[in-house]
Order: structure tokens, then C-alpha cells, then sequence
């Protein structure tokens, strides 16, 4: 007669304690990483506010300077029904408007002649920052020597300094 012996049942599975370790372990990490993401996600949106105004900045200098050299006159009066104007520069023929649009936080450059009227997008600030981002600072508002200086000053974010961008117009014919 033959014995059998009892065979050793399989011990393959996790016992409640180390289902329990685990779970915690997952908890822990799952916590870390929505945290990391969550930052992650604020850091990249206010990167993307920074570069925007910089964008619209940089766009803003490339025609400033030039309209500014070729104007007859420096005003803040509209132009071309064009109205939230920040600076109106006029020489024979052509009107040239810089203006902000609040709700839409839209800095434009408006072109305006005998042809028509040309509006630019020149960038978009966050409206919520301020009431008007770009100010003049020299021209119809303050009077300034000539040859006349023109000063716009951009504070796209409150917690950085304002940027000036300065130009001088050219010296009269007359």
C-alpha cells in the first residue's frame, strides 16, 4: 500500500497586509503627482502670459519707432472712427492709431489713408492686469521739446518693471 502525501497548495497572491502597504504606497504617490502636475500646469500658464507680452512688446517696438520718425504730429484725438486711442500720428495722407481694447485685451495698430484703413494685431495683453497696459507718456498729454520725444510705457505684468519705449520724431521742414 502507497501513501500519498498531501500536496503544498500554491502560495501565490498577496496576503491583506502587503495589499494594504501597497495601497497606501499608491496613495502617496498619486497625491505627490497631481500636486507636480497642478504646478506644473500654473507655472506653464503664466510662462505663456510672459511670452505673449513679450511677443506683443517686440511687435510694438518694430512699428513704433518708424511711425513715430515719420509723423507730422503727435495727438491723442481719434482718427478713422477709431476710438480707446493711445496715440494718433499723422503725416500728409496717412493717420496711424496705436489703441487697446479692454475686453479683449487686443493692443492694435490701425493704419489709415485714401486707400483704406489697415488694422494690425500687434499682441494681446491680460486684461485683468490693467485698465490700459500701454501709456503715453509724452505728446498730446504732456508737452515735450522738439524734436519731440514719444513715450510709451508698457506694464504687462504688475509684478515687473514697466518698459519705455522712446522715440524721436524727425525735425520739421518748416
Amino acid at each position: 500500500m502507497t501513501t500519498q502525501r498531501p500536496t503544498r497548495r500554491s502560495e501565490s497572491g498577496f496576503t491583506l497586509t502587503e495589499l494594504l502597504v501597497t495601497i497606501v504606497i499608491l496613495a502617496i504617490v498619486g497625491t505627490l503627482l497631481t500636486k507636480a502636475v497642478i504646478l506644473g500646469l500654473r507655472f506653464t500658464a503664466g510662462t505663456g502670459k510672459r511670452v505673449a507680452a513679450t511677443s506683443t512688446l517686440g511687435t510694438l517696438h518694430r512699428y513704433f519707432y518708424g511711425d513715430v520718425q515719420s509723423a507730422d504730429s503727435v495727438t491723442t484725438g481719434p482718427a478713422c472712427g477709431v476710438t480707446g486711442v493711445i496715440v494718433h500720428l499723422s503725416r500728409p495722407g496717412t493717420d496711424i492709431v496705436y489703441t487697446y481694447d479692454r475686453p479683449t485685451g487686443a493692443l492694435n495698430r490701425v493704419k489709415c489713408t485714401d486707400k483704406g484703413v489697415v488694422t494690425t494685431l500687434l499682441g494681446r495683453f491680460d486684461n485683468a492686469t490693467s485698465t490700459r497696459p500701454v501709456t503715453l507718456s509724452c505728446g498730446a498729454e504732456t508737452s515735450c521739446t522738439s524734436p519731440m520725444e514719444v513715450t510709451l510705457t508698457v506694464q504687462s505684468d504688475p509684478a515687473a518693471p514697466p518698459t519705455a519705449l522712446i522715440a524721436v520724431r524727425r525735425a520739421s521742414s518748416s
